[in-house]
């Protein structure tokens, strides 16, 4: 299969959106989200808080690196955190989960960033083991998150307030 890298448009939001759910729903994730509006107003404009390389062969979409700036502290040094990598199962073992990571990698590089971090499920150990061809390290981490009511209580508790 030949498709080809290239960095994501607005007018590709609606394929996103749908690669998006394929991706999501595969991990147990919510769905419905990353809507195409969400990506439009979120991956476009004068300041994108992500940014997506996408994979196109004449099928059209058929995976997607969606990324973000990052900084790790203990190094000083700027970086990507990778968030998303879907390839279709249909497009897979073709090379193309790897072309992705290395083009986040150079859109990175050519920004001045030294890193890319992501983390897998401990489950996935597909995607494990596709990491592990990358020359990457494998942490032992837990990743926590405070989100939704939880994220608004939290917030309330620091500006003084009773939660709503």
């Amino acid at each position: 299969m030949t498709a080809a890298i290239r960095l994501a448009a607005a007018a590709d939001a609606v394929a996103l959106a749908a690669l998006a759910a394929e991706f999501h729903a595969a991990h147990g994730d919510p769905t419905g989200h990353l809507t195409p509006e969400a990506i439009r107003r979120d991956g476009f404009g004068d300041e994108p808080e992500f940014r997506v390389l996408v994979a196109e062969d004449v099928d059209g979409l058929v995976g997607y690196a969606l990324f973000y700036d990052a900084y790790e502290p203990a190094y000083a040094a700027r970086g990507v955190y990778l968030a998303d990598l879907y390839i279709r199962p249909s497009a897979r073992r073709c090379g193309l989960g790897r072309r992705l990571i290395a083009a986040v990698a150079d859109h990175g590089r050519a920004r001045g960033r030294r890193y890319v971090w992501w983390v897998a499920q401990a489950g996935n150990t597909e995607a494990r083991a596709f990491y592990g061809t990358l020359a990457s390290v494998e942490l032992s981490t837990m990743a926590y998150a405070v989100v939704d009511a939880d994220f608004a209580a939290l917030a309330e508790e620091h500006a003084g307030r009773e939660p709503r």
